[in-house]
């Protein structure tokens, strides 16, 4: 997600988050040795910060505040539990960054709700036309603010694909970080990208 900019701890930083995550991270076959460690501040916590551990074979990211680590698995339970814990702190300014990293993050088994704002946003397939990704630009939007509802929801609006159809839709965010995709409108459809697949059971 490239709004996050994490920065690389340098080791005396790294140490004593390396020695307190230890066993999750002997858990999941992470080289120790090898670890690179980045780190960003996510403005809808306090303490918790975000992290990109990766070693020479494999990439995990985490929600980490001392004493309290949690790493993501692309369900949407992770992010949960720890916005009870933090707790959450949404607003105007922040809302919109963490529905880009809620669903950035998040992987169902049915598919993926990827965000798009701009032509970049977008994978294509070799096979697509100059054409169909023409139609497609001119259907983005940027992820847009329209207040809180009546229901005490923030509300956004936004383009996605999902599988290979665009979409616009409306974003509904509790105030203790719950997201609901309501509202669906089919843009385009049997769209030439690529479709991620499920993320693995057990990660």
């Amino acid at each position: 997600m490239k709004e996050l900019k994490p920065e690389p701890l340098d080791a005396e930083a790294a140490a004593p988050i390396i020695a307190e995550i230890k066993p999750l991270l002997e858990a999941k076959n992470m080289d120790l040795n090898a670890l690179d460690i980045r780190a960003a501040n996510l403005p809808w916590y306090e303490d918790f910060k975000f992290y990109i551990l990766q070693d020479h074979e494999q990439t995990r990211y985490m929600l980490y505040k001392p004493g309290d680590a949690e790493l993501l698995n692309w369900t949407n339970e992770i992010i949960y539990r720890v916005n009870d814990k933090a707790p959450i702190r949404l607003d105007r300014k922040n809302v919109i960054a963490y529905a880009k990293f809620f669903f950035h993050y998040v992987r169902g088994q049915l598919g993926r709700f990827i965000i798009v704002e701009k032509p970049d946003d977008v994978a294509w397939l070799d096979n697509a036309s100059q054409e169909e990704m023409q139609k497609v630009n001119d259907r983005l939007m940027p992820v847009t603010y329209k207040g809180i509802g009546r229901d005490n929801r923030y509300l956004l609006t936004a383009s996605v694909v999902f599988k290979n159809a665009l979409f616009k839709t409306n974003i509904r965010v509790a105030t203790d970080g719950l997201m609901e995709l309501t509202d669906e409108d089919l843009l385009l459809e049997d769209l030439n990208v690529p479709i991620d697949p499920p993320p693995p059971l057990e990660f």
